[in-house]
């Protein structure tokens, strides 16, 4: 088994947990989170919003700065902790899962998995609590469309088969299905998909995609291949969750608003014994909760190592070591964005929808937050990190966030656009899943496979926690909870969508300039009735 020791050896990382490491990934992390944090303060101080400002919410303004410091810590040791254990386990079990030569056990371990994984999300969790119906249900049909389409993605890599088309033929099962479900229900299904690629599932789905498509393939399409298994599992819950939806009398479901306990604090007295004990209670909730993300990921893979990997004692305890990081980072990170993020979005939200001529700043202020929570969005960095080095240093991780944030910031703008005038989500849905799936055909596959990738990697615990709060406020306020779920759900997939379209066009952009710059070369070498035989070309 020495061949399967050598696949964590060769993805292990070489940087060492010195304490110039860990000040320069703090730094790095607290600047990811400065940009919301200044936004809320200048909203603060300056006294434009009536509802939110020193006179009547500096408790909850003072709770926000000091959870954004634990948020900051977190993300810290969760990145850390990620790249130590969740990362390398998914390399281990995709790397070695192909060599079993058995269809049959692939596919049934890799739908165990994408159960596994998905049932413990937090962050799908954090949004089935806000919805208001049986959660269970939810949960368990959004496992089982990740289930069911990460094997999907694993047939997709073995039998060599193209993204577009299965895109296409899912997209249109999709569209079929959004004609006769519940509109109530509609947005709902749509961020089903987005929220389902949390900071759990991504690490794990893409490093074990791109461990499966190294093992598999040596040839030109291995980097392509190793992308686009959090696509497909983004699509499934969608299917699914609609078809849930025709089940379910949703008419009769209510959106139930909850008020932070630091809204209702007025002295300064009461506020640290609140604020202690709701972060107390709320960390309490996600040590269990987390433990549940954890915990069977960790099983599954002591069982599949003891079976077939047998990997050294030493190797082990260092991806042991880096689940206790994750864990510790994604407890701080998860408690602090529900008790300081999300009361503060929610009260961000609901005095803009209170203050309807400011609709162009409430416009403006939710895309820079979505911009910002890019930024500081766990699994993005996972995912431009590996882009980076899959794509062995031509497609630049910094462009690739750029281009997600200000793509991401544009949707949530337009999510804001659309939680004000209460249109139908499919008016954004059907022509922007047209443009993606359009420039399917014309950019190099693994532009496509890395954008549909985005999509569901960016809709992540900030989008759940931070974003949709604000703009579910802002629906809670401009029309009553009567229409929250038509007009405030469907922002996360907003964030989802736009990925698909700027870094595809990204993709066709940069091919546009090769082409151009290889015409231009070949001008230079062959010049009017040259009768050379032979001229190289590219293949």
């Amino acid at each position: 088994m020495a061949e399967e020791a050598a696949v964590v050896k060769k993805t292990k990382s070489k940087k060492h947990f010195t304490l110039m490491f860990w000040l320069k990934s703090l730094g790095t992390n607290f600047l990811s989170i400065i940009p919301i944090v200044i936004l809320v303060s200048v909203l603060f101080f300056s006294g434009i919003l009536p509802d939110f400002n020193i006179n009547n919410s500096a408790q909850v303004y003072v709770g926000f700065l000091l959870c954004a410091v634990m948020i900051g810590v977190g993300l810290t040791l969760f990145i850390t902790g990620t790249e130590k254990s969740m990362s390398e386990i998914g390399t281990v079990i995709g790397h070695t899962l192909f060599k079993r030569r058995s269809l049959p056990l692939i596919l049934f371990l890799t739908a165990l998995l994408g159960f596994l994984v998905t049932i413990a999300e937090p962050d799908l969790k954090v949004t089935a609590a806000q919805i208001g119906f049986d959660e269970t249900m939810f949960v368990v049909m959004v496992a089982l469309g990740v289930a069911l389409f990460l094997m999907i993605g694993v047939l997709r890599i073995i039998f060599n088969k193209g993204l577009n088309v299965m895109f296409i033929t899912f997209y249109c099962i999709v569209f079929m299905l959004a004609g006769i479900v519940n509109p109530k229900f509609l947005p709902i299904a749509f961020d089903s998909g987005g929220v389902t690629t949390g900071p759990v599932t991504v690490p794990f789905i893409l490093a074990f995609g791109a461990g499966l498509a190294a093992s598999k393939s040596s040839g030109k399409n291995g980097s392509a291949d190793s992308f686009g298994l959090t696509a497909l599992a983004s699509v499934g819950p969608i299917i699914m969750v609609m078809v849930m939806g025709l089940f379910i009398d949703f008419d009769s479901v209510v959106y139930e608003w909850e008020t932070s306990s630091l809204e209702t604090v007025k002295s300064w007295d009461a506020f640290w014994p609140t604020l202690g004990n709701g972060l107390l209670l709320n960390m309490r909730e996600q040590l269990f909760s987390v433990m549940l993300a954890v915990v069977p990921i960790a099983g599954f893979f002591l069982i599949y190592e003891l079976i077939f990997v047998k990997l050294p004692v030493k190797t082990l305890a260092k991806i042991g070591v880096g689940l206790i990081y994750f864990y510790v980072g994604l407890v701080l990170f998860m408690t602090a964005v529900d008790e300081g993020f999300l009361p503060v979005a929610q009260m961000v939200g609901v005095a803009f929808g209170n203050a309807s001529k400011y609709l162009w700043l409430a416009i403006l202020v939710g895309g820079f937050f979505g911009f910002s929570g890019v930024l500081a969005e766990p699994a993005v960095h996972v995912l431009v990190k590996q882009i980076e080095d899959v794509s062995e240093g031509t497609i630049k991780a910094r462009t690739v966030l750029m281009t997600m944030a200000i793509a991401i910031g544009g949707g949530v703008a337009l999510a804001v656009t659309r939680a004000y005038y209460n249109f139908s989500i499919l008016y954004y849905m059907v022509p922007g899943y047209m443009i993606a799936l359009g420039l399917t055909f014309v950019v190099p596959p693994i532009y496509t496979a890395i954008a549909f990738d985005s999509g569901g990697v960016a809709s992540g615990p900030m989008a759940s926690t931070f974003v949709m709060p604000f703009v579910v406020g802002f629906s809670y306020a401009t029309h009553g909870a009567d229409y929250v779920f038509e007009s405030a759900f469907g922002c996360v997939a907003m964030v989802a969508l736009m990925p698909l379209i700027v870094i595809q066009l990204m993709g066709l952009i940069g091919e546009t300039k090769r082409k151009l710059n290889l015409l231009a070369a070949k001008k230079a070498f062959i010049e009017p009735g040259d009768n050379q035989v032979i001229h190289f070309v590219e293949e």
